[in-house]
């Protein structure tokens, strides 16, 4: 990837920081895009040609300085990946207006924007990347605000294909990674009423993918993607192997050690 003009979207922290550490490691000049400045800079300052960007996707003034910041120090944008969200636990009857209004600004429009500012800057093609969730389709108690707003996002990545068949787009579904900051603000005491249905549906992993692993793989597959440009690889679903999860209190440890790690 030497040369590659790059920006990953939510790369502070958890799979995004691992991508955009992996693009670097690669040859790319990457730019690293959160909102949290000191987890930012600490990710840039591991990468060997890399630049922070500063901003909330869920604001669409902040959607347009992130991608003329990117332009204004790459010259164009070869690869952009999509890897910020907002996740929330609730049950439907608790979610409010507001609550749903803040999932789909960071899930759905924040990418949409940034999609429709930035591709005017991506030569033909150049790939958008956008990490979606295994839970499409596939509905978690207590997550179904978070499963619908991939659902949406999977729609916008089927429409820009099909409004701009010069440019590739994938879609990129993946399973339960730890550690990550998916359940930072989940309820412990929600979180475990929940986990016995979700245990119930039979679709917990027993183990959860490396985010540092997993970050890697979706790196290291995007790069042969820019490489073989009579290539698209449109959808993809990485998911830890091995049996489902049948012990609520694995995953109580799991949720408990997660936040613990993010606390400090």
């Amino acid at each position: 990837m030497r040369g590659a003009r790059v920006l990953v979207v939510g790369a502070s922290s958890g799979i995004g920081r691992e991508i955009g550490l992996r693009f670097s490691q690669l040859g790319a000049r990457v730019g690293f895009h959160g909102r949290r400045v000191e987890k930012l800079e600490e990710a840039v300052a591991h990468a060997a040609d890399a630049f922070a960007v500063v901003g909330d996707i869920s604001n669409s003034s902040m959607c347009a300085s992130i991608v003329r910041d990117a332009v204004e120090q790459l010259g164009a944008l070869d690869l952009v990946v999509c890897s910020a969200s907002l996740s929330a636990l609730n049950l439907l009857q608790d979610t409010s207006a507001d609550e749903w209004s803040r999932v789909y600004a960071a899930n759905v429009i924040g990418p949409a924007e940034l999609a429709r500012l930035a591709i005017p800057s991506m030569p033909p093609g150049s790939i958008f990347a956008f990490i979606s969730s295994e839970s499409v389709g596939a509905p978690y108690h207590g997550l179904v605000p978070y499963g619908s707003s991939k659902a949406a996002l999977e729609e916008l990545v089927r429409g820009l294909r099909l409004e701009h068949p010069d440019r590739r787009f994938a879609n990129i579904r993946v399973g339960q990674t730890l550690p990550t900051d998916f359940a930072r603000d989940f309820s412990p005491e929600l979180a475990a009423e929940l986990m016995p249905k979700w245990i119930g549906l039979g679709r917990i992993p027993a183990q959860g993918m490396d985010t540092q692993e997993l970050g890697r793989a979706i790196a290291d597959t995007l790069a042969i993607a820019l490489t073989t440009p009579s290539v698209e690889f449109q959808d993809m679903i990485l998911r830890a192997p091995g049996g489902q999860l049948t012990d609520p209190s694995i995953m109580d440890r799991q949720l408990a050690d997660t936040q613990a790690s993010l606390r400090s």
